[in-house]
């Protein structure tokens, strides 16, 4: 099975997209406390790192709540938002010309994540479980 296009029509994939996509926003959220230790770090403490601390702050707090709704088995709204913030991250990596690193892996999280988006709504879809698919064998 490929991460990039998870089969969806069955439980293990769609498990499989949702685990994905809490990695990614685990790993996301990682990232952004990073980020604000290097602001932090080199600017000090100024008005501008306050915001940019705060504004870290509330991409923490998505990216944690997205990846517990996605360990939940459900989290397609959370992930959502926070896609939609990864988008936004690589908009201002590109418009700001900050590296091809960052953009990089910022767009492979952002696949993860909407994959696991999409899992997250093909779970509720899917009606055959391992067991039900392996009495098809029987």
């Amino acid at each position: 099975m490929s991460v990039w296009n998870v089969d969806l029509t069955t439980e293990d994939g769609a498990l499989s997209a949702i685990q994905n996509g809490t990695l990614a926003c685990f790993i996301a959220g990682v990232l952004t406390v990073l980020g604000a230790i290097f602001i932090y770090a080199t600017n000090g403490p100024n008005p501008a790192t306050i915001a940019s601390m705060a504004i870290a702050a509330i991409e923490l707090v998505i990216y944690i709540v997205a990846g517990l709704r996605f360990r939940a088995r459900k989290g397609a709204a959370w992930g959502s938002v926070a896609a939609v913030l990864m988008v936004l991250e690589i908009l201002a990596k590109i418009a700001t010309f900050t590296g091809i690193a960052g953009i990089v892996i910022n767009a492979a999280l952002l696949m993860a994540t909407i994959n696991g988006v999409r899992g997250a709504r093909a779970l509720g879809r899917v009606n055959l479980s391992a067991t039900d698919a392996a009495e098809i064998f029987n």
